[in-house]
C-alpha cells in the first residue's frame, strides 16, 4: 500500500513538470507565431513598397496585385494607402528623369491605382484623387479619377463637384474632346447629386447642357441630357 501511494505521488512529480513544460511550449510557439506574424506584415509592406519605388513596371504592377488583395479583403492601412498613393500620381507628381527624359511615366498604373483609390475611399483617398483631376495629364487616368470621387460621394463645399466642372469645361471646349473622360464625369456628377439630395451649382447643369451640344458621340450627348434630368429629381 505504500508502495502504491509513493509511485503515484512520483507518476504526479512526473507528469506535472511534462504538462507544465507542454504549456510552457504551447505559449512559447503563439508567442514566437503573433511575432512572425506581425513582422510578416511588415516585411510585406516593406516589399511593397520597394516595388512601387522601382523603375520597373512589372515591379509596380505586382505591388499593384497584392494591394489589390489587401483591399478586396477590407486590410487596409496607412502603409498601404501610402504606398497607393504613390503610384496614383507616380510619373505625374513624383517624376523620375534620365538624361532629362521621364522614364516613371505608366499612365495604366496610375489609372490602377486610382480605381483602388476609389474602392479604399474616405476623406484621405477624396482628397488625392482631386490633386489628381488637377495634375495629371491623362484622359484615361482623369477618367477613372472622376468615377472614383462619383463612387466615394463626398462634395463638401462643392469641392469635387468643382472640380469635375473645370475638367469638363476644358474638354468641352477641345478640338478633340475625350469621350470616356465625359462620360466619367456625367456619371461622377450624377452620383455626387443623388448622395447629396440633389447639386444646387448652376455651374454643373449649364456644364452638362453644354456637353450634350458639344462634339462627343451620341451616347456621352445623350447621357449629359438624362444626367440633368435625373438631378431635378433627386433636388426634388
Amino acid at each position: 500500500m505504500k508502495e502504491t501511494v509513493l509511485l503515484s505521488i512520483f507518476a504526479l512529480l512526473v507528469v506535472i513538470p511534462m504538462i507544465a513544460g507542454a504549456q510552457d511550449r504551447e505559449e512559447e510557439t503563439t508567442g514566437r507565431t503573433i511575432e512572425e506574424l506581425y513582422l510578416s506584415q511588415d516585411l510585406e509592406i516593406q516589399i511593397m513598397r520597394s516595388q512601387a519605388l522601382a523603375d520597373d513596371r512589372e515591379m509596380k504592377l505586382l505591388a499593384l496585385q497584392s494591394i489589390r488583395s489587401m483591399v478586396e479583403g477590407g486590410n487596409v492601412n496607412d502603409g498601404v494607402y501610402v504606398i497607393l498613393e504613390s503610384l496614383a500620381t507616380e510619373g505625374s507628381a513624383r517624376q523620375v528623369r534620365s538624361n532629362g527624359a521621364v522614364i516613371n511615366n505608366f499612365p495604366e498604373i496610375r489609372r490602377e491605382a486610382t480605381e483602388l483609390l476609389g474602392q479604399v475611399g474616405g476623406e484621405q483617398a477624396k482628397n488625392t484623387l482631386v490633386r489628381i483631376m488637377r495634375d495629371d495629364p491623362e484622359p484615361m487616368v482623369l477618367a477613372e479619377a472622376a468615377y472614383a470621387l462619383g463612387q466615394i460621394g463626398i462634395n463638401e463645399n462643392n469641392e469635387v463637384s468643382d472640380s469635375l466642372v473645370q475638367t469638363l469645361i476644358f474638354e468641352n471646349a477641345s478640338a478633340t474632346p475625350d469621350n470616356n473622360l465625359a462620360f466619367a464625369i456625367i456619371l461622377a456628377l450624377e452620383s455626387l447629386s443623388e448622395a447629396s439630395g440633389g447639386l444646387a451649382d448652376p455651374d454643373v447643369l449649364s456644364v452638362l447642357l453644354e456637353t450634350a451640344s458639344s462634339p462627343y458621340i451620341r451616347t456621352v450627348r445623350r447621357r449629359a441630357v438624362e444626367a440633368i434630368i435625373n438631378m431635378r429629381e433627386h433636388g426634388g
